[in-house]
């Protein structure tokens, strides 16, 4: 079962809970863990916390339910207050500001992610004023061990209680579950802003997922570790440099677990001719 996780003080992540239930014949269950809806394949939990302190959820909620992946349906939020819907692994690299604990990643859900965007991207031009982005690995829970994905609204009130927009992200959630294509080669990205533009560019227009993504401003505590446990986490085949953001430590630092790994390394600016999407 691919499990969605809504939060019952997250106003997107009940817009989009109301909008899964209107599509699918789930039934109700009270449980320890939360109101849980059972729609066979699909399940949806309700739980009293913010997400993104939600570590080991996942083993909580294995006492009374079967799942293989989580998809947590979530606000987004921003100073600029951007028309966003937005796709993420959640984890931390040197610091905790946001749920989590420092230097640990929760296990990506790639393929999910591949087929949401692709899903995403057809439906669009119902949701004209929003846009579509990538973000970097950020916030918590970083301890999820299950395979997961953030997919958010943001960033405002008004946004996360627009019923269009929430059934447009519900449409694709569900499209991205029943996805047969899950062989999309993955990468781990490092390199560019917090909304990852190049990553974006890529997810959206060629063959290649994302599981983990480093922004530049992790570069100061970003380590061989992580990035070599990010590797490992997202099952990724490559390793993607934006390669006009990455300094020269970061290029010796990816070389180096490049070696180490076997990962081969690509550069943004090749992967649309390596990876065409057909």
């Amino acid at each position: 079962m691919k499990l969605i996780v809504c939060s019952k003080v997250d106003l997107a992540s009940q817009n989009i809970k109301d909008r899964l239930l209107e599509m699918l014949d789930a039934e109700r269950k009270v449980l320890k863990s939360g109101v849980f809806y059972d729609a066979g394949d699909i399940g949806i939990i309700e739980v009293e916390e913010r997400l993104i302190y939600a570590d080991y959820l996942d083993e909580r909620l294995k006492k009374e339910l079967d799942f293989n992946e989580i998809l947590f349906a979530s606000r987004h939020s921003s100073k600029d207050g951007r028309k966003l819907l937005s796709v993420h692994v959640s984890g931390n690299v040197a610091t905790a500001d946001f749920g989590g604990k420092p230097y640990s990643l929760a296990k990506p859900a790639p393929q999910t992610i591949k087929n949401y965007v692709l899903a995403l991207k057809e439906k669009l031009e119902r949701v004209s004023d929003y846009t579509f982005s990538l973000e970097v690995t950020h916030h918590g829970p970083s301890e999820i061990s299950t395979p997961s994905a953030f997919y958010e609204i943001g960033s405002t009130e008004e946004a996360w209680k627009d019923e269009e927009v929430a059934r447009v992200v519900a449409e694709a959630m569900l499209e991205a579950i029943n996805a047969e294509k899950r062989d999309w080669p993955v990468a781990v990205g490092v390199g560019g802003t917090h909304y990852a533009p190049r990553q974006t560019e890529i997810i959206l227009e060629t063959t290649l997922t994302f599981g983990h993504n480093f922004a530049k401003y992790t570069f100061d505590g970003l380590n061989s570790e992580i990035l070599a446990k990010a590797i490992e986490l997202s099952e990724a085949e490559y390793i993607l440099i934006d390669e006009k953001s990455v300094t020269s430590r970061i290029k010796k630092l990816v070389a180096e677990v490049s070696d180490v790994t076997g990962v081969p390394v690509i550069k943004s600016k090749n992967a649309k001719r390596e990876f065409t999407l057909h």
